[in-house]
């Protein structure tokens, strides 16, 4: 599919962070291991996010566990290098008049220091993180509230099976990165390659 087919109607491309613009590298499987040895959970905390506040007793259990996956999050912000590609291919979405939101189950702060180190963080019109939602669904459609526009007129690229669950209950013409996931509409190796054609 072209680049000029893809966007014909498309107002919005709202995507994902880590596993979709970059790789974190984050060892989740540690990370995990860590909260739960922290707060004495017995949980398998998957996804980590939206178990926490499952396996949480109170709200002052959830406050802690997650700023033990926010330290995670801030050092792995610091190891993202700028991407010249990356930044490139936003700008012509930018140039197409397509408005770019991001959607993250990281909290703000690291989640912007990311984009910082990308390189990209001014680009974007809209962040919606942990912070305001840990469902991809309504994380989606607060982004989409804010920006103004349809689903149906939004591209959202994600890398993992709810995120194409949540871009296609949503009508959002819905791209798969690094991984192909049944369902999407689309599968490509990185962002960029969206553009490969121009």
């Amino acid at each position: 599919m072209r680049i000029s087919e893809l966007l014909q109607d498309k107002k919005a491309l709202i995507t994902d962070l880590d596993g979709t613009l970059v790789d974190l590298k984050i060892d989740w499987d540690s990370l995990r291991e860590r909260v739960r040895k922290a707060m004495g959970w017995e949980h398998p905390l998957k996804p980590l996010g939206v178990s926490i506040p499952q396996a949480a007793r109170n709200e002052e259990e959830v406050r802690k566990a997650f700023l033990i996956v926010e330290e995670a999050e801030l050092e792995a912000a610091e190891r993202a290098k700028p991407d010249a590609g990356l930044r490139e291919f936003l700008n012509k979405m930018k140039d197409r008049g397509i408005k770019l939101g991001l959607v993250t189950m990281q909290a703000s702060r690291p989640a912007r220091r990311a984009l910082e180190k990308l390189g990209v963080l001014d680009l974007f019109d809209v962040i919606v993180t942990r912070d305001q939602s840990l469902n991809r669904k309504e994380q989606i459609l607060l982004a989409l509230k804010k920006l103004g526009v349809d689903p149906k007129n939004c591209i959202f690229v994600g890398d993992m099976s709810w995120d194409v669950n949540a871009g296609k209950e949503l009508g959002c013409f819905t791209v798969c990165v690094r991984e192909e996931v049944q369902g999407a509409d689309i599968y490509v190796r990185k962002l960029e390659d969206l553009a490969i054609d121009e």
